[in-house]
C-alpha cells in the first residue's frame, strides 16, 4: 500500500500499557441504511462481529444514524471515558476495495440529504478546527498487517458525507486523548463478500489494540572494499528517509534464513545465502516490539543490484557507518561496528 506525506508515529505507548491492565474495549460503529438502500453492510459487519466472543476484549458496538445526529454520538460516548480504541465503519457504494480512510477533512460537502432531510452542499465541521486530522493509528503496523492483502488499501479522501463527518468529529473531539482512531468504508457485499469484509475488520480490532511483536531479519551484505550495504526507506513509508539493513518480517512458517533470502531476493533482485548470525536486537518502537536478527550474506557484486523498493542505498566503510540516520533499531550495532570494525565475514 502506498500513501504519501506520513509523519513519524504518535506514541501511545502509555495509553497501550494502561489497557494492558484490564480489559481492553473497542467502539465499534456502522450505519443504518440510507439512499434507499435496504441494508448498509457497515452495520451488517457491525451486528456479526457483535455476536463474535473476542478473549480478552470488550467489544461496544453502535449503529448510528445518518445524520447530524449520527455523526455526533460517538463523540458523546467518548466523553464518558473507558475506550481504548474507536473504529468507524460505513459504506462506500462506489468501491471495489476496503478502503482505510487516512484523513478525515473539516468539510461537508453533500451531493444529497442525509436521513433527516439535511442538505449542505458546501460548508465547514467545526469553526476554528484544523483543515484536515490524519487517523491515530499506526500506519505502518496497518501497512505491514494488509501489505499483502490486494482488496484492502489507503485512501486519502473520506469524501464530504456524513461519514466523513463522523469521523472527524471524533477525532477532534478526542485530539488531547492517546486513542487509536480509524474509519473504514466498505463495499457493496457483490464486490467482496460480507464475511471477508468481516475478517478485515477483526483484524484492523486486533492491531487498534494489542501491540504487535514482530521477528524481523537483516542482511550484512558487504562489497569487493569490505563496505557495508545500507538502504534507504522510501518515500511513503512511515519511516521515510532513515536507513536500515535489507530485510524484512518473518512470515508465519518461514525460518529466519528462509525469510532473509526471501526480502532481499524482493528487495534487491539479488540470490543470497545467509550464513552466521552476526547479532540478534530487541527494541520497543512507541507501537511494536521488534525483535531483529541480522545475518552474516557474504560479499555481492555492487552492479547485481536492483532497488526494487528501497530509495537509494550508499555502501558504508566503517569511518562513514555513522554518516546516515539509522533506524533506531540499528543504531546500538552500527554504533559498536563503527568503534570496533565489522564481523569477520566467513568462507561459505
Amino acid at each position: 500500500m502506498n500513501v504519501t506525506d506520513i509523519r513519524p508515529e504518535k506514541d501511545n505507548s502509555n495509553h497501550l500499557s494502561e489497557a494492558h491492565m484490564r480489559t481492553p474495549r473497542i467502539l465499534l460503529t456502522g450505519f443504518e441504511p440510507f439512499h434507499g438502500l435496504e441494508i448498509n453492510e457497515s452495520s451488517e459487519v457491525v451486528k456479526d462481529i457483535s455476536k463474535s466472543r473476542i478473549e480478552n476484549i470488550e467489544i461496544v458496538s453502535r449503529i448510528l444514524s445518518v445524520d447530524e445526529r449520527g455523526t455526533i454520538e460517538s463523540s458523546e460516548l467518548l466523553r464518558d471515558g473507558g475506550f481504548d480504541a474507536v473504529l468507524h465503519l460505513g459504506l462506500s457504494r462506489k468501491s471495489k476495495k476496503i478502503l482505510l480512510e487516512r484523513f478525515a477533512k473539516n468539510r461537508i460537502s453533500m451531493l444529497d440529504e442525509d436521513n433527516s432531510g439535511r442538505l449542505i452542499v458546501e460548508g465547514k465541521i467545526h469553526d476554528g478546527a484544523p483543515e484536515i486530522i490524519e487517523t491515530t493509528v499506526s500506519i505502518q503496523n496497518f501497512d505491514d498487517e494488509f501489505d499483502q492483502d490486494e482488496d484492502v488499501e489507503w485512501s486519502q479522501d473520506a469524501g464530504g458525507y456524513v461519514c466523513n463527518e463522523t469521523f472527524f468529529r471524533t477525532l477532534y473531539s478526542c485530539s488531547n486523548l492517546s486513542v487509536p482512531i480509524l474509519f473504514i468504508h466498505l463495499p457493496k457485499m457483490r464486490e467482496i463478500h460480507i464475511s471477508r469484509q468481516k475478517e478485515i475488520v477483526l483484524r484492523a480490532v486486533m492491531l487498534m489494540l494489542r501491540r504487535p511483536k514482530l521477528t524481523v531479519v537483516g542482511a550484512m551484505i558487504r562489497n569487493s572494499k569490505g563496505s557495508l550495504l545500507s538502504c534507504m526507506r522510501p518515500k511513503g513509508d512511515a519511516w521515510s528517509g532513515w536507513w536500515e539493513f535489507p530485510g524484512g518480517k518473518v512470515e508465519s512458517g518461514e525460518s529466519l534464513k528462509v525469510a532473509l533470502a526471501r526480502e532481499i531476493e524482493e528487495e534487491l533482485g539479488i540470490t543470497i545465502i545467509p550464513n552466521r548470525k552476526v547479532c540478534e536486537i530487541d527494541y520497543q518502537y512507541p507501537d511494536r516490539d521488534v525483535n531483529l536478527h541480522i545475518f552474516d550474506c557474504g560479499i555481492v557484486h555492487e552492479q547485481d543490484i536492483v532497488l526494487n523498493e528501497h530509495e537509494e542505498l550508499r555502501w558504508l566503510s566503517q569511518d562513514s557507518l555513522l554518516d546516515v540516520k539509522w533506524l533506531p533499531a540499528d543504531v546500538s550495532t552500527i554504533e559498536n561496528w563503527h568503534r570496533d570494525g565489522f564481523p569477520a565475514t566467513l568462507p561459505y
